[in-house]
C-alpha cells in the first residue's frame, strides 16, 4: 500500500458534497465552513464560487501546502508498515490496497471514495494519522464486506452502521501508533459498544462480520414478523 498526500483545489468541491451525501451526516446541520460560505451568499452547488472560496481560504491561511504535505508524509511513514501489517492481520487478508490518495482539505468534514481510491484529511487536524487509519479501515471493510452484506439481503444502511461501528478497533488495536482516540458517530455508539464487547472472543473481523450479519438478519425478520401480524390483525378486525 502506498499513501500519497496531495492537494487539489478541485477536490474541495468533491469533498464538500462527498460529506453532505454521507448517511452519517444525513439531516445534520451545516458545518462551520459551509455556514461561512452560506453567510457570504455562496450557493454550495455553485462550483466556481465554492472553489473561489477555498482558493482564498488556502492563500490567506498562511499554510505552505508543499511543506504540509511533506510533514504529513513523514509522519505517516513512521507508522505505515506496522499499520498495514495490523490491517492485514485484523482482516485476515493479504490484499494490498495499492496506491491511495490522501487529499488535504480546508474543511473539517472529510469524505472518501473507495472506487476512486482517495480520502480527505483536514489541514487543520492535529492528528492526521488518526484520519488515515480511520479511512483505510473503511477501505478494507468496503473491500471485504460490502458485497457480503448485500448478498445476504441486508440494506446498505446496515453495512454502513457496521463499518462505522468497526472503528472502535482504532482505539483497541492501533492506539499505540496514534495520538488521539476515535469517538465515532453518535448514530453507531451502541453498536460500537456491542462490537467492542464481542471483540475479545473473536479471532478477526470475519467473526464480527458474521455476528453482525446474524444480528441484522434477526432484526429484519422480527420487523417482517411484526408487520405480518399487524396485517393479520387488520383483516381479523
Amino acid at each position: 500500500m502506498k499513501l500519497d498526500f496531495k492537494y487539489d483545489l478541485e477536490k474541495e468541491f468533491t469533498n464538500l458534497w462527498c460529506g453532505k451525501g454521507s448517511l452519517n451526516h444525513s439531516g445534520a446541520k451545516s458545518t462551520e465552513i459551509e455556514q461561512e460560505m452560506i453567510d457570504q451568499g455562496i450557493d454550495l452547488e455553485d462550483k466556481p464560487a465554492v472553489l473561489g472560496f477555498f482558493d482564498h481560504k488556502m492563500k490567506s491561511s498562511g499554510i505552505n501546502i508543499e511543506t504540509k504535505i511533506e510533514s504529513l508524509s513523514k509522519e505517516w511513514q513512521k507508522i505505515s508498515v506496522e499499520a498495514e501489517t495490523r490491517f492485514k492481520k485484523l482482516f485476515n487478508t493479504d490484499h494490498d490496497l495499492g496506491e491511495v490518495s490522501a487529499y488535504l482539505t480546508f474543511a473539517k468534514r472529510c469524505g472518501y471514495n473507495t472506487d476512486q481510491r482517495f480520502f480527505f484529511v483536514s489541514v487543520n487536524r492535529n492528528h492526521p494519522n488518526n484520519t488515515a487509519i480511520h479511512e483505510l479501515l473503511h477501505f478494507y471493510t468496503h473491500l471485504l464486506y460490502e458485497k457480503r452484506f448485500k448478498d445476504q439481503g441486508l440494506p446498505y444502511q446496515d453495512f454502513n452502521d457496521f463499518k462505522e461501528a468497526l472503528t472502535f478497533l482504532i482505539n483497541t488495536d492501533f492506539q499505540d501508533l496514534l495520538d488521539d482516540v476515535d469517538l465515532g458517530y453518535d448514530k453507531q455508539r451502541e453498536l460500537r459498544k456491542f462490537l467492542q464487547e464481542k471483540w475479545p472472543s473473536c479471532e478477526n473481523v470475519e467473526d464480527l462480520a458474521h455476528i453482525m450479519i446474524e444480528k441484522f438478519q434477526s432484526e429484519q425478520n422480527e420487523i417482517a414478523s411484526a408487520n405480518s401480524s399487524d396485517i393479520g390483525d387488520k383483516y381479523e378486525n
